[in-house]
């Protein structure tokens, strides 16, 4: 298994859900500053159970973002990921 969270689809399904309601909720491209991923099962059954992605706005600043994202299957909590998200402008 590779240590690149970028070769893992449960870490592209939820970066990309909140990446799509950063961009949504700042009107233009966001950038992801820090993540925090918790899985509750293992990677590999991780890998194979992807079914629902579900992120919320827990803060917002004019130009800050905090989310939370679960991942989902068959209505159980199997990853918990947390970041924080900024205006592109803002750097």
């Amino acid at each position: 298994m590779s240590n690149n969270l970028k070769d893992h689809s449960y870490y592209i399904a939820m970066i990309s859900d909140m990446e799509a309601c950063a961009n949504k909720e700042f009107f233009e491209n966001a950038i992801l500053l820090s993540v925090n991923i918790d899985l509750e099962i293992s990677k590999e059954k991780v890998e194979k159970k992807l079914s629902e992605v579900r992120t919320v706005v827990e803060k917002k600043s004019k130009d800050t973002l905090f989310l939370k994202t679960v991942l989902l299957e068959d209505k159980k909590i199997i990853a918990r990921a947390s970041a924080l998200w900024s205006k592109e402008s803002s750097i």
